[in-house]
């Protein structure tokens, strides 16, 4: 069973299908789903358990969701345990403390798609400074403090191990 990781208002859940039953998983516990109609592009209706519930589905970038559920708005995020440990582990490596400096490194092996930045470059935290392609999933990298791009240590195309440094970034202040 593949499982998903499904985030609903800052609370993790696991949810999964076994094969051959038509069930849903949700922390292990069984639950019969049927989509009943879709009413609208965004509204759907469902049978849960034997209830019927009608929802609202609004779709953001980066698999970020919004659901309408008996007048409740639920945000709502789906990940896979690979895409959570990436996430986890772009967090752990991006900044070093003590210098003021980023130091954007390859999560995993793979190929660097797009440098968004260039040398110089005025960065603020969170913005978006590189691609890596790695598992046939495209990663946006983002700068871990706010600063400039001291130097940028790969090109676009090039193919990058675990733990490689792509660029650094320097604290402006």
């Amino acid at each position: 069973m593949q499982e998903l990781i499904v985030n609903i208002n800052g609370k993790e859940y696991t949810a999964g299908i076994r094969k051959g039953n038509p069930n849903i998983y949700i922390n292990d516990k069984p639950y019969q789903v049927e989509l009943m109609r879709q009413l609208a592009s965004n509204v759907y209706s469902f049978s849960v358990n034997n209830r019927i519930c009608q929802i609202e589905l609004t779709q953001h970038e980066y698999g970020k969701s919004q659901i309408l559920m008996d007048g409740f708005v639920y945000d709502i995020e789906i990940t896979d345990e690979t895409k959570k440990l990436l996430n986890q582990y772009i967090l752990q490596t991006g900044s070093g403390h003590d210098t003021g400096a980023g130091f954007i490194k390859a999560p995993m092996p793979g190929l660097v798609i797009k440098i968004s930045v260039s040398e110089g470059q005025l960065v603020e935290k969170g913005d978006k400074v590189i691609i890596v392609e790695a598992m046939k999933m495209e990663n946006v990298l983002q700068s871990p403090v706010a600063g400039i791009v001291k130097s940028i240590k790969v090109r676009e195309g090039q193919a990058v191990e675990k733990d490689a440094v792509l660029l650094e970034i320097v604290d402006s202040l």
